[in-house]
């Protein structure tokens, strides 16, 4: 269940969101008002964040705890990543508007934060360039992630590649 967050939250949460890239370059005015529209979802271990197929809803960051992304298919399990205090999920999706294509299982019981979509929204009516500022980053961090991919892909292209 999430919950709002509290000002007895703020030091926790802020120690935590600081250290996101895709909270780079935003004012502590800014900060102050995406705090406003943050919640907490407590997660016991084993309980889904989201599962292949969900339609996003937010973007996630994990606050305590660690959170394994596993991709599904037929009966095949493959552990993808695991998340650890700090780190974002769910954006690509998020992002993208598609269905999730990973499954995100609390490995360890903890604390997520949530931006909703609902608070996306309303801070795009808010605050325009706030707004644009949390989508560039977002996109700087995709695009990140996707030269990571690509670099693992040539890599092992590389070495399944006969030496000519």
């Amino acid at each position: 269940m999430d919950r709002t967050v509290s000002a007895a939250d703020f030091d926790s949460i802020n120690a935590v969101i600081s250290r996101l890239r895709i909270f780079g370059g935003v004012t502590d005015g800014q900060r102050e008002t995406l705090f406003r529209k943050l919640e907490l979802r407590a997660l016991e271990t084993g309980a889904a964040v989201f599962r292949k197929g969900d339609e996003p809803s937010g973007i996630y960051i994990v606050k305590s705890g660690r959170i394994d992304l596993q991709i599904t298919e037929n009966s095949v399990v493959i552990h993808k990543h695991s998340l650890n205090v700090g780190e974002c999920f769910g954006e690509a999706s998020f992002i993208s508007m598609h269905a999730h294509t990973s499954t995100a299982i609390a490995a360890e019981a903890g604390e997520i934060i949530v931006l909703s979509r609902r608070a996306l929204i309303e801070l795009k009516h808010e605050d325009l360039g706030l707004f644009a500022l949390l989508i560039m980053n977002l996109a700087r961090e995709l695009a990140r992630r996707l030269y990571l991919t690509d670099q693992m892909l040539l890599d092992v292209t590389a070495r399944q590649s006969p030496t000519r």
